[in-house]
């Protein structure tokens, strides 16, 4: 039985700096265990479908060319995705997914988070993060684990005590 959290890492750690999501995914295993489903994934476009249905929350976490200074962390919406003229490496981006499951009706998350991490150049072959991008991942880490426990605390059933 799949839990009914995930986070989902988007990046590719043979990429640089676009692999920052998948090392704060390998933190949040250790923080989390078993308590929700976390997923490291370097291709995702349409296969995301499967990956997300029958979940009810997802963090999603990922890298995005940078606009302000790398290493911002900064929460997204799907329409602020939308916005975006920047093409995905990831083939079929986020907005198309989630429109397309609505289309489908597919039992999709009723809530979808979103957290970036900007990076300078998303497209560079190379092994490692940059240090500016590193000292950040305990910040990305926080923030995800912030809205996970938040959740947790939203879904965890109330025991009623019985009075005489």
């Amino acid at each position: 039985m799949q839990n009914r959290i995930m986070v989902l890492a988007l990046g590719n750690d043979i990429m640089g700096d676009d692999g920052a999501a998948l090392a704060a995914a390998k933190v949040l295993r250790n923080e989390f265990g078993s308590e929700i489903d976390i997923f490291e994934v370097a291709s995702a476009g349409f296969m995301l479908l499967d990956l997300l249905e029958g979940y009810d929350k997802v963090v999603i976490i990922d890298t995005i060319l940078s606009t302000h200074r790398p290493g911002l962390i900064r929460e997204l919406t799907v329409e602020e995705l939308s916005c975006r003229l920047t093409s995905s490496p990831h083939y079929a981006g986020l907005p198309e997914i989630i429109g397309l499951a609505k289309k489908l009706e597919l039992d999709f998350p009723d809530e979808v988070r979103i957290l970036v991490i900007e990076i300078e150049d998303p497209f560079i072959i190379k092994q490692g993060l940059s240090p500016e991008i590193e000292c950040k991942i305990p910040v990305l880490v926080s923030k995800v684990k912030d809205i996970v426990n938040e959740w947790k605390i939203v879904n965890t059933p109330k025991k009623y005590e019985l009075t005489h």
